[in-house]
C-alpha cells in the first residue's frame, strides 16, 4: 500500500525566495501543479478527455490500469483471507493523500496535508503569519508530535496549544505553552529549543485563514545539559521574548540585540516625559523619597548633546514637601517632574531628531522612581508609570544619597541567561543550583531611524536546593536571592488589534515566563492572554 504522508511546515525565522531558469531536462509537472477553478480552488484532477475506468473492458483494464487491490492492499483473490493477525484495511479514497509539496527549486518533496505553517517574510506588511488548519484542531486535538531516533540519538518536535514545558524554575515554566518545542537526547547530552509567537499564537478555524501581523512579540528559548562523569550535570539556559516588525529588510530587531520597536511604538515622536518619585514604604509616613537635584540630557541624531540647565529646559515640578535643600515625598505624597517638548519655551532639538534622552537625579532615603511618557499609555491614552529604581532599604537619614542616571525608552525585550549545576547521589546528597542574569531592553522611538538607541536594566537571581533521604529521615535545605527588578514577564504587541500595547492591561498584554501555579493544575492561578487565546 502506498504510504500516506502528513507534513508539518514551520518557517520560523524567515522564508527566502529564490528563482532560477529551468535547466534542460527539468522535471515535468504535468497536472500536479493543479488548475485554479472558479472561486480560487485548486483542482488536481487529470486534464484531457475523461475516462470512466469502471466502464473499460476487463481485458483492457488489466493491462493498462494499475490493479488497485493487488498493489494497494496486497490482496490475492486466489488466497485465503484471514484478518485475525493482520487487521482489515478499509477502502480509502485516493484523494485523501493530500496536496503536492515542492522545495524551493520546484522538485516534488512529498504529498500530504498542511496542518501548521509559521512564516516570517520581510520586508512587507503583515509578514508574520501563522496558520493552524482545521485538521490541526480536529484530527490532532491541537497537538502534533513527530519523533525519531537512531542509535543513542533521539529527537522529537511537538507543536501544540497546551504543552507542559519547563526549562528551569527561575527562567521558564508553563503548563500551557503555546508554540513549538524541539527536544534532543543522547547518552551524555540533552537539548531543547522553544519557538513561539505569544502575542498572537493563532487559533485553528474551519476557514483555514492565517493570522497575519506586522508587529509581533516572538519568543526564543533553549536549554542544553551535559553529563560530566557519573554524578554531575552542567546546563545552560537562554530565554528571550522580543518585539519585532516585518517592515525591515535585514536582521534589525533580532532576538540577540534587544528586539525592535513596533510600528505603533515608533509611529510618533515623544512629546512629554513624566518622572514620579514616591515613598517605597508609605505605611510609615516618614523617610520617603528626597529629591535634591534633577537634570535632563538630550542627544540628537548628529551626536549633539544638550543639557536642560544649559538651554533653560526645566521640568514642571509638582507635589512634595519642601525641606531644607530638597523636596520630600513622605507617605502617600508624590513628586512629579514633567518635561514638555511642545512647550514654547523649549529651545532644544526638534523631537523628530532626538535619538536619546537620559536623566540625572540626586536622591536619597526610601525612594521609588517611576517614569512614563505620552507614548507609554493604556487603551484610554492615559500615561502608565513603569519602575526605574527603588531603594534597597528603608533609609530615613539621607545616608544613601546618590546620583541616579537612567535612559528613557519603550520596552522591547526581556532576556534571561542562566547556568545550572546538578549533583546526584554524592555521599547520599542531591544538589541543584541555578544562577541567572536578566536583561530588560528599552529603546527610544524615532520614526527617522531604523536602529534606535538601546538602554538595558540588569538584574540577577540565584537559588540552590540540597537534600538527603536516609530512611526514615529526610533533610532539605533551600536558599535563594533575587534582585527587586528581576523579571520573568514581557509586554505583548497587538493581541487585540494590530500593533498596540496597553501597558496597564496585564491580562491581555503581559506574557509570563514562569506561571503562578501553586496548586499544580492545568490552569495557572492568574489570567493571561496566552490562556485566553485558545
Amino acid at each position: 500500500m502506498n504510504k500516506r504522508y502528513l507534513i508539518v511546515v514551520g518557517a520560523v525565522l524567515c522564508v527566502l525566495s529564490w528563482s532560477a531558469p529551468a535547466p534542460v531536462g527539468a522535471q515535468a509537472y504535468d497536472s500536479r501543479m493543479g488548475r485554479v477553478k472558479q472561486g480560487g480552488k485548486v483542482d488536481f484532477a487529470p486534464q484531457g478527455p475523461g475516462v470512466l475506468f469502471d466502464a473499460l473492458d476487463p481485458a483492457v483494464r488489466k493491462w493498462y490500469i494499475p490493479q488497485e487491490l493487488y498493489q494497494e492492499y496486497q490482496w490475492r483473490q486466489w488466497e485465503y483471507s484471514n484478518y485475525a493477525r493482520e487487521p482489515y484495511q478499509r477502502y480509502v479514497d485516493t484523494a485523501l493523500e493530500g496536496d503536492f509539496f515542492y522545495d524551493f527549486f520546484g522538485n516534488l518533496v512529498t504529498r500530504g496535508w498542511l496542518i501548521y505553517d509559521w512564516q516570517q517574510d520581510r520586508p512587507q506588511q503583515f509578514g508574520s503569519s501563522i496558520l493552524k488548519t482545521n485538521r490541526f484542531n480536529q484530527w490532532f486535538n491541537r497537538v502534533a508530535v513527530s519523533s525519531d531516533h537512531k542509535g543513542q540519538y533521539y529527537y522529537s518536535i511537538t507543536i501544540g496549544d497546551e504543552i507542559r514545558t519547563t526549562l528551569t524554575p527561575m527562567t521558564f515554566s508553563k503548563p500551557t505553552f503555546n508554540g513549538i518545542q524541539w527536544d534532543f537526547a543522547a547518552d551524555k547530552y540533552l537539548g531543547t529549543l522553544l519557538l513561539a509567537r505569544p502575542s498572537r499564537p493563532a487559533v485553528a478555524t474551519s476557514l483555514d485563514i492565517p493570522d497575519q501581523k506586522t508587529s509581533v512579540t516572538n519568543l526564543l528559548g533553549g536549554r542544553g545539559i551535559v553529563q560530566v562523569g557519573d554524578f554531575v550535570r552542567v546546563g545552560a539556559t537562554y530565554v528571550t521574548a522580543f518585539q519585532g516588525q516585518t517592515l525591515f529588510d535585514d536582521f534589525t530587531g533580532n532576538p540577540f540585540a534587544g528586539g525592535a520597536l513596533t510600528t505603533d511604538q515608533n509611529a510618533l515622536p515623544i512629546s512629554r516625559i513624566i518622572i514620579r518619585l514616591s515613598d517605597d514604604s508609605p505605611a510609615d509616613g516618614v523617610g520617603g523619597a528626597a529629591l535634591f537635584d534633577d537634570e535632563i540630557i538630550i542627544e540628537d541624531v548628529d551626536g549633539n548633546i544638550f543639557r536642560g540647565s544649559a538651554i533653560g529646559f526645566e521640568p514642571i515640578r509638582e507635589g512634595g514637601f519642601q525641606r531644607v535643600g530638597f523636596l520630600a515625598a513622605d507617605g502617600d505624597e508624590r513628586i512629579t517632574l514633567t518635561y514638555d517638548f511642545t512647550d514654547p519655551l523649549y529651545t532644544g532639538p526638534d523631537p523628530t531628531t532626538i535619538e536619546r534622552v537620559f536623566f540625572e537625579l540626586v536622591i536619597s532615603n526610601d525612594y521609588k522612581v517611576e517614569i512614563t511618557s505620552d507614548r507609554q499609555t493604556n487603551r484610554d491614552s492615559q500615561p502608565v508609570f513603569l519602575l526605574v529604581e527603588r531603594a534597597a532599604d528603608n533609609i530615613r537619614d539621607n545616608s544613601n544619597q546618590r546620583l541616579l542616571k537612567f535612559d528613557y525608552g519603550l520596552p522591547t525585550a526581556n532576556t534571561i541567561l542562566g547556568v545550572t549545576f546538578e549533583a546526584n547521589k554524592v555521599w547520599g546528597f542531591d544538589f541543584y543550583g541555578e544562577y541567572d542574569f536578566n536583561k530588560q531592553y528599552r529603546q527610544y522611538p524615532n520614526l527617522n531611524l531604523k536602529d534606535h538607541r538601546k538602554a538595558v536594566n540588569d538584574a540577577q537571581a540565584w537559588m540552590f536546593n540540597l537534600s538527603k533521604a536516609s530512611y526514615p529521615w529526610f533533610a532539605f535545605l533551600e536558599g535563594y536571592s533575587m534582585d527587586a527588578d528581576y523579571s520573568t514577564r514581557t509586554f505583548l504587541a497587538g493581541t487585540r488589534g494590530q500593533d498596540e500595547i496597553d501597558y496597564e492591561d496585564e491580562i491581555s498584554y503581559i506574557y509570563e515566563f514562569v506561571e503562578d501555579n501553586d496548586d499544580q493544575d492545568r490552569r495557572p492561578d492568574w489570567s493571561r492572554y496566552s490562556m485566553l487565546s485558545d
